[in-house]
């Protein structure tokens, strides 16, 4: 398949969509684009820049733009955003991009199936470099439309709830993935997201004309009110004294990756358990690129049984294992819970001066949920 002029419009990424704009008569060259900066593209790519970076989604009236104009507001925003200099603000921009095109897909689904399975197919093929087959086969009660290869998947869903997505939970025949559209739909996020990040860090603009260069520094400033500073940990207890496994959580996290369920859920209960106030908890979340205050509060209050009255319990060292956490080394001992390595090393003088933290009394258990 090759993508017509509206796919390319939702795919303004790839080189195809450059050729296009050609094809149209656009010129790509900076000086030409600060010429045309009162189209109304302009207005639309620092606004889509905008929303992408501060409300984590791109507008939808974008949708009612010719292709070659979706394209050139992307352009625009992805200047924007790049002379920013924020690896921060890049990845966002990339991941609601990403999302932008897992909904457009969506629609695609709903309207018709069968355009996009073929879609989809060209999409993880000719942007992903991954076969997704497109099939017609009833496996038990489930009736599968796509499969793929399983290292793919696994690659792809490395970053989603276990509980639905680990591959215990699907239906794997002969080295392949078995699914619906919807879930290949949805897998395409963090492929997707990873190549726009790599492809908007990877433009060079040493000397950006004044209007981008103003347009960046209002984004740059908003950015840096709205984010909140790493958080500090609880009094008794510093960064140094934490086990391992939280140590190597945090440092993804600085890093701006976007941590598996699972972690973030290890990541919250062990701060509320060593008495982190929640906001502090909500703070470390929020250098995440798919960060969502309100949601995230709701979680880590959640977490710590500030609704509903139950506190989540640290997993054990056993589930962090099966689950790729454990970065265990020979400070942990024997311990069997990421808790116990506190309880076993000095921590300051907090703790009743016994010269060691007393984290949460153990409640009961219940599952984890997204933060």
């Amino acid at each position: 398949m090759s993508f017509g002029a509206e796919e390319l419009g939702d795919l303004p990424f790839i080189q195809e969509a450059g050729e296009l704009l050609v094809r149209k008569g656009y010129g790509l060259s900076m000086d030409e684009l600060v010429e045309n900066w009162s189209e109304p593209f302009v207005a639309a790519g620092v606004k889509r820049a905008r929303d992408a970076v501060m409300e984590g989604r791109v507008d939808e009236s974008l949708n009612g733009m010719a292709p070659e104009q979706r394209i050139l507001s992307f352009v625009v925003a992805a200047l924007v955003v790049r002379t920013t200099g924020n690896q921060y603000a890049i990845k966002r921009f990339a991941l609601a991009e990403a999302k932008r095109l897992e909904e457009r897909v969506f629609q695609r689904i709903r309207s018709n199936r069968y355009d996009a399975a073929v879609l989809l197919s060209a999409i993880y093929s000719r942007i992903l470099g991954m076969s997704l087959e497109r099939v017609d086969r009833t496996i038990g009660p489930e009736r599968f439309e796509v499969n793929l290869g399983l290292r793919d998947y696994l690659s792809l869903s490395s970053s989603l709830d276990a509980s639905k997505w680990g591959i215990v939970n699907r239906v794997v025949d002969g080295g392949r993935v078995y699914m619906k559209l919807e879930d290949a739909a949805r897998l395409l996020r963090s492929g997707i997201a990873d190549r726009i990040e790599r492809r908007v860090s990877s433009m060079e603009i040493p000397s950006p004309p004044a209007p981008i260069a103003e347009a960046a520094a209002k984004l740059s400033e908003e950015v840096v009110k709205t984010r909140p500073p790493p958080a500090a940990a609880a009094v008794s207890v510093s960064r140094e004294q934490y086990p391992p496994c939280i140590r190597s959580i945090l440092k993804r996290l600085e890093a701006g990756e976007n941590l598996p369920h699972s972690a973030r859920f290890l990541l919250a209960t062990f701060m509320v358990n060593i008495g982190m106030p929640t906001d502090d908890v909500i703070a470390l979340f929020s250098r995440s690129p798919d960060f969502n205050e309100r949601v995230t509060r709701y979680q880590v209050e959640h977490i710590a049984g500030l609704r509903g009255g139950k506190r989540y319990s640290v997993p054990a060292c056993p589930k962090l294992v099966a689950q790729g956490l454990c970065a265990r080394d020979d400070t942990c001992d024997d311990i069997r819970n990421p808790i116990s390595y506190l309880r076993r090393r000095p921590t300051g003088t907090g703790g009743g001066g016994n010269g060691r933290t007393r984290p949460g009394r153990r409640r009961d258990r219940i599952s984890e949920d997204e933060l």
